[in-house]
């Protein structure tokens, strides 16, 4: 049985180091995990630069508490990601994070270097991926911790605990497997699990004090979530928060894969959730954007002609665009172009929103058609 630590935390102030060895202690304490002169990469969410009053990237105060417990238990620590415009530096700066942390040695680290993965880590016998590529400097630490941050994702519904370990994939090579892989959702999540499966962190604690849902991962509605969890098993600690926004693992493309793959203890009932109860901490109202294709079976004309009136699409503010251009940069299937502005050829679009979490002015949503909204209400 998977054990997932949950405490209700509704501040990021000075009790927040209390808080968080009061929810390690719940699955056994931080000496269960590292030890003195270990080497520990922490991995935030360091999607992009925003300031910390904006929820999208793990919190600053969150890193910077976890990494002054990991020193004082004389653990070396570096924070690390792959950002999807500009380096870790850059986002730690614009968090305030690099002035927070500045009188300690802790460096951060730009993942650069692709490298084959040793993909017989992660006790996975039916891997569907048997090559991948991910960031050299991970092999240079003895500990990963994982660090997600709460938020609402335009392509998989939510990004929690195991979607936050697919920035070990290198810069642009995330768009590749985009464009590779997520044309079908399901194989793309189920790339997503491989991927954390086979990086293998230590432990994963989740910043859900304040989340975001809505047109997440970047650009959606700031939460209250007033939430941390805490697991060795990134699965078992994402099945717990989809319970606290009161949804069902059947909505998320990646509970699909991992039942596809066979991986057994994610029903509730299997995990031990310690600390505060699931009730006491639910969140209400947690709005979830979702793509989704539908392909009818019968003539092509009648398919594309419903697939049309439901599937939804990426749409651009024209107000709010700024002409950037970063989106067209971003867009691994060549999908935007730019002539008096910014367009998307629908048709070529792959839907896999790396536009949208990229763009700086929140320009980029999901539209959801009339008659996809009344088929979601009757459960389709």
């Amino acid at each position: 049985m998977e054990t997932v630590g949950l405490l209700k935390v509704k501040s990021y102030d000075k009790n927040l180091k209390k808080e968080i060895h009061k929810l390690i202690d719940l699955i056994g304490g931080f000496d269960s995990f590292v030890k003195t002169g270990d080497k520990v990469l922490l991995k935030p969410n360091f999607i992009t630069a925003r300031s910390p009053e904006r929820p999208v990237t793990t919190h600053p105060e969150f890193i910077a508490t976890i990494a002054e417990i990991l020193l004082d238990y004389g653990c070396s620590v570096a924070i690390g990601d792959s950002p999807g415009l500009g380096s870790a530096l850059t986002v730690a700066k614009k968090l305030g994070l690099y002035e927070r942390l500045k009188g300690y040695d802790i460096k951060f680290i730009n993942f650069e270097k692709a490298v084959l993965a040793d993909i017989n880590k992660g006790n996975l016998e039916n891997r569907k991926f048997k090559q991948l590529y991910l960031a050299e400097e991970l092999g240079s630490y003895d500990k990963i911790i994982n660090l997600p941050k709460l938020k609402s994702h335009a392509q998989m519904g939510i990004t929690l605990a195991t979607k936050n370990l697919f920035g070990c994939v290198v810069g642009k090579q995330k768009g590749r497997w985009h464009f590779a892989a997520g044309k079908d959702l399901v194989t793309f999540a189920r790339l997503i699990i491989e991927i954390a499966l086979t990086v293998d962190a230590s432990l994963h604690i989740l910043d859900g004090i304040i989340g975001m849902d809505g047109n997440g991962p970047t650009n959606g509605r700031a939460r209250n979530t007033n939430v941390i969890l805490a697991s060795d098993n990134c699965l078992a600690l994402d099945r717990v928060v989809v319970e606290l926004i009161k949804r069902k693992p059947k909505e998320f493309p990646l509970f699909k894969a991992a039942k596809e793959m066979g991986i057994l203890g994610l029903n509730l009932s299997e995990i031990n959730v310690k600390g505060d109860s699931i009730q006491d901490c639910k969140i209400s109202n947690f709005k979830i954007p979702s793509l989704r294709s539908v392909n009818f079976v019968g003539s092509k004309r009648l398919s594309n002609l419903i697939g049309n009136a439901i599937n939804q699409k990426l749409i651009i503010d024209k107000e709010k665009c700024i002409d950037c251009r970063k989106c067209e940069e971003q867009c691994p299937a060549e999908a935007i172009s730019y002539s008096e502005g910014i367009n998307i050829c629908h048709n070529t679009c792959i839907k896999c929103c790396c536009c949208q979490e990229i763009c700086p002015v929140g320009a980029l949503s999901v539209s959801e058609p009339f008659l996809l909204k009344i088929l979601k209400r009757f459960g389709f």
